[in-house]
């Protein structure tokens, strides 16, 4: 630098780039260096330095629990701090309406909310008042013995009342019990504000540990304290289960890279009982190849003993929801034909089919399942992850369900090789010579995949519609590709909201006749849902047959040509039809090349597809639907019908549509 102080020029960056591409808070890089400084920072131990566990209310070191835990109840609780920023709110919503779905009750019926006062409280209303909310909080409460109390409700209002003095601040909560499983237990939601409306925060020792002593607490008040015998029996069960229990804890702690000496002098000095119930583990987990007895009381435990543990208690946990899902069908479950797919490794994997149950694989962190019946004819487990529209999909429909790809897209490699061949800059321009034959719309598809990445930080659109694109694009989509298959490692395609029943006799086009015409469509098994779709091919092939879409020939069925269009634009004329008797309006029909403009009403679903009904003073038309309308129903709609679609132009927004 020269010595005129006025040579100094600032170097403009994007504010994302300013040393923190990591995207880590800043408390969070102040806590990591000065751990560099001091490993023990932060560390919980009796000179541990401030950890930020005990801010807010409830905490613990002013609390007093009871001392003899060992003889206490024992209550699982699930904690989850929440908050409203970005789609928050709208999974509240969902998770509210989730908890009080069907079958839920001791009498098998939709759940029901209450809360301090009240035995019904409406949840919208709940909701709606805390639409402004910053946060909420989530518990599952589910004590050991909860079949033993007398009424759920009276325990979860004690508790709540507890927490409460322990917090010193009323709280707006609202609570439902549910018995659809082998243990019942209790959702609670609390808002979060305290008594003055203000942010409730609660200190992180008292969610992890906190809630769940005076829960304890309660039940040994409730039932009584657990006595020797009640010990005895539950360690015992212990012994044989297939999960990670405190008996296998206990031996890993005790062994030294997992050989375990039970001549040990240390363990010796057991008591009879607990030497007693370790030897019948290890038998069980011998039998399991989990541990094998290397010579007289030696023991080598095996590496993968834990994560093979607690994998089977998941899986069975898993065989057990599709149990009472095909009983529920009235079907009779077979479990040999049970499948649950694994998509880390299973990454080509492909499943079509009926889909017969859905539900939560993790209440409390908002993660769904799906319960397939495939047309292979075996019952397939998915867990799909964090899903928005979870209601959208329906049982009886046929869905898809593969692996997410992780893998950066053709148009990603697109946009990398021109912004690397432009100093890091793409544009519709640029693109243009870069490949002459690239129609306006394939060119679009990059600006609206830009659009989408801005979002994420990853790309600046300038004032002149270019696009600033980082050297190591590739490596951030795939970044974040990542971190999106960890969220939702399933994608679920709808092949048709219809069941096959519908499908057999319906005017359009349907899932079975796409199955019909396709050379190449899935083979199909003569058991489970696979026989039931080829009795329904059957049933929709003499259907076409007395209509005259199709005529048997020596050599098979053979379709009209363009059979899917003409089916669909029947359907679509018919639906149309009924829409102008109920609107007052004139059908328009839309063909390649027209504008389409108007205000969107609402989606209109059809055997042939999913529809837009857009409306205009005096007339409608009935176009492909997208997602990207649903944020704009009731709004004013523009756009070009394409052999692709539409490319839309929502509201009275300048720039880039969306299709």
């Amino acid at each position: 630098m020269s010595n005129n102080d006025d040579d100094f020029k600032p170097r403009l960056r994007r504010i994302r780039s300013l040393g923190n591409r990591s995207g880590k808070r800043y408390i969070n890089q102040v806590l990591n260096a000065a751990g560099k400084i001091n490993p023990g920072f932060g560390k919980r131990s009796p000179h541990s330095l401030f950890t930020g566990r005990n801010i807010g209310r409830g905490n613990i070191k002013g609390l007093s629990f009871s001392h003899q835990k060992f003889r206490q109840r024992r209550v699982v609780i699930k904690a989850r701090f929440v908050k409203f920023a970005g789609a928050g709110f709208r999974k509240a919503v969902t998770h509210l309406n989730y908890v009080q779905r069907d079958g839920v009750s001791k009498e098998g019926e939709a759940g029901k909310l209450y809360n301090k006062t009240l035995d019904d409280v409406d949840g919208e209303k709940f909701l709606s008042q805390a639409k402004d909310d910053r946060h909420q909080f989530r518990f599952i409460v589910s004590p050991e013995e909860a079949n033993e109390l007398s009424d759920m409700k009276i325990f979860t209002r004690d508790l709540m009342a507890q927490v409460e003095k322990d917090l010193q601040t009323k709280l707006n909560w609202v609570a439902t019990d549910h018995y659809n499983t082998d243990n019942p237990h209790t959702h609670i939601i609390v808002r979060g504000v305290d008594e003055k409306g203000r942010d409730l925060i609660i200190a992180k020792d008292y969610l992890s540990r906190g809630f769940r002593e005076r829960a304890s607490e309660l039940m040994s008040a409730e039932l009584g304290q657990r006595q020797n015998h009640e010990i005895e029996q539950a360690m015992k069960r212990e012994t044989q289960q297939d999960r990670f229990t405190s008996i296998d804890k206990n031996l890993i702690r005790n062994s030294d890279n997992g050989l375990l000496d039970m001549n040990n002098d240390d363990l010796v000095k057991y008591s009879k009982f607990k030497r007693e119930l370790e030897l019948s583990r290890l038998t069980k987990l011998k039998a399991m190849g989990l541990a094998k007895e290397v010579s007289t009381g030696r023991w080598q435990l095996s590496e993968k003993l834990e994560p093979t543990l607690r994998s089977l208690a998941v899986r069975g946990d898993i065989i057990k929801t599709m149990h009472a899902q095909m009983t529920r069908q009235g079907k009779n479950p077979i479990r040999s034909n049970y499948e649950i797919l694994y998509p880390e490794i299973q990454p080509d994997k492909k499943i079509i089919g009926k889909l017969i149950g859905k539900g939560l694989s993790d209440e409390i962190n908002d993660r769904y399942y799906l319960i397939v019946e495939g047309v292979d004819g075996k019952t397939h487990y998915a867990d799909v992850g964090q899903v928005f529209d979870i209601e959208a999909y329906k049982n009886a429909s046929i869905v898809e369900l593969s692996p997410q790809n992780i893998e950066p897209s053709k148009v990603d490699y697109n946009i990398a090789k021109i912004a690397n061949a432009n100093k890091g800059i793409y544009s519709e321009e640029l693109h243009k010579q870069h490949d002459p034959k690239a129609s306006r719309e394939y060119i679009r598809t990059h600006i609206r995949r830009l659009e989408a990445l801005r979002k994420n930080n990853i790309t600046r659109r300038f004032i002149d519609g270019s696009w600033e694109v980082p050297n190591n694009y590739i490596n951030e989509i795939s970044q974040l590709n990542k971190t999106r298959v960890k969220q939702s490692p399933i994608k679920i395609i709808t092949r048709s909201q219809f069941s096959l029943e519908v499908q057999t006799l319906a005017t359009g086009a349907t899932w079975l006749d796409r199955n019909l015409i396709d050379s190449s469509k899935a083979s199909l098994s003569n058991i489970g849902f696979g026989g039931e779709v080829k009795n329904a091919l059957n049933v929709r092939r003499a259907y076409l047959l007395a209509q005259g879409f199709a005529k048997e020939t020596e050599t098979g069925t053979t379709y009209q040509r363009g059979i899917l269009k003409t089916l669909e634009q029947l359907e679509v004329k018919k639906a149309a039809t009924s829409i102008s008797h109920q609107i007052g309006k004139k059908f328009k029909q839309t063909q390649k090349g027209d504008k389409v403009e108007g205000i969107y009403s609402k989606p209109v679903e059809l055997t042939s597809g999913k529809y837009a009904l857009i409306e205009k003073s005096k007339e409608f038309r009935l176009v492909p639907w997208r997602s990207v309308l649903e944020r704009a129903r009731g709004q004013s709609v523009s756009g070009v019908m394409s052999g692709n679609g539409i490319s839309w132009n929502i509201g009275k927004k300048r720039g880039i549509g969306i299709s």
